[in-house]
């Protein structure tokens, strides 16, 4: 048994916080609560325990933010489908990132697929031709749980064949 660190990554408000309520407890709430710093939720997956550290949307600018991704083994970059300007930040938070974790695997998860949305048809391969270290790009649904469970279960299977 061993456990690593995965960290969400994503401007406030794209939901950062209710995907991993659906791939920790498979719960949803319309109530939405700002996350302040950091919430550590864990989940064991066969011979893994996942530590997920969501940090809040408005680190950037903030000295301990690079503290928050020290040790990370992956991260889950989220954008929410309904704002294109948090779509247009992966490129940043990306180069955030891998400043702090050179080279880790990286799922990206386009949130709030259930709603209406306009996204252009080759949104998805241009975020994965971002940098080869993008394993994965999904719409996602944290309310209905489309592809959650999917893009973190990707993330563990990259990193556990990493570790071992």
């Amino acid at each position: 048994m061993f456990s690593y660190k995965i960290v969400l990554v994503g401007n406030f408000g794209v939901g950062k916080t209710s995907l991993i309520r659906r791939f920790v407890d498979n719960s949803f709430s319309e109530e939405y609560l700002s996350t302040i710093g950091v919430s550590i939720s864990k989940k064991t997956i066969g011979n893994a325990t996942i530590m997920i550290w969501d940090i809040e949307g408005h680190t950037e600018f903030k000295p301990i933010f690079k503290q928050y991704l020290l040790g990370a083994k992956g991260f889950i970059l989220v954008a929410d489908l309904l704002r294109p300007e948090s779509i247009d930040q992966i490129a940043n938070h990306l180069q955030l990132c891998h400043a702090v974790v050179k080279d880790a695997p990286v799922v990206v998860a386009l949130n709030k697929s259930d709603m209406p949305h306009q996204l252009k048809e080759n949104t998805l391969d241009e975020i994965k031709a971002l940098s080869p270290s993008i394993i994965e790009v999904s719409k996602t649904s944290a309310k209905n749980g489309d592809a959650v469970e999917d893009l973190f279960l990707k993330l563990n299977e990259t990193i556990c064949a990493q570790i071992s």
